[in-house]
């Protein structure tokens, strides 16, 4: 009788734990062509390397063709993106609206700022004094 109480009292302390920290996880995956937000918890996850935030903005906004830059700026708070756009045609626009949601999405616990300007030939450095450029496009 004795080795069958031991017996039990062992099975509990050999189930597995299952941690609270980190419900969500997000991933840039350039195969599906965006941020992908997968649960921890389950193995049906894509396996994927966490881009900090700057090179998953790079990565997905240069994925659109007629984005020339990146730009970036932390200021009081929120986080000021200006993307450049060689032809800011009301279908590019839309394409870029469509990252920028996914971004938000993506990253809730970030303010984001962002500014869709036009290139008209400039530089990346001519946009904005202070900022940082994440992405720009060779000629």
């Amino acid at each position: 009788m004795l080795v069958v109480e031991s017996l039990f009292s062992l099975i509990p302390a050999c189930e597995p734990r299952r941690s609270s920290v980190g419900e969500e996880v997000v991933h840039f995956d350039s195969k599906h062509d965006g941020l992908v937000v997968t649960n921890e918890r389950t193995m049906e996850a894509p396996v994927a390397i966490a881009d900090s935030l700057e090179i998953a903005l790079s990565k997905d906004l240069a994925s659109v063709a007629q984005v020339r830059h990146v730009l970036t700026q932390k200021a009081e708070g929120n986080l000021l993106v200006w993307i450049a756009v060689d032809d800011p045609k009301p279908q590019v626009r839309r394409k870029i609206y469509q990252k920028e949601l996914a971004l938000i999405e993506g990253f809730p616990e970030v303010e984001f700022d962002f500014n869709l300007i036009p290139t008209m030939g400039r530089k990346a450095e001519d946009f904005a004094t202070g900022a940082h450029v994440v992405f720009s496009r060779a000629d």
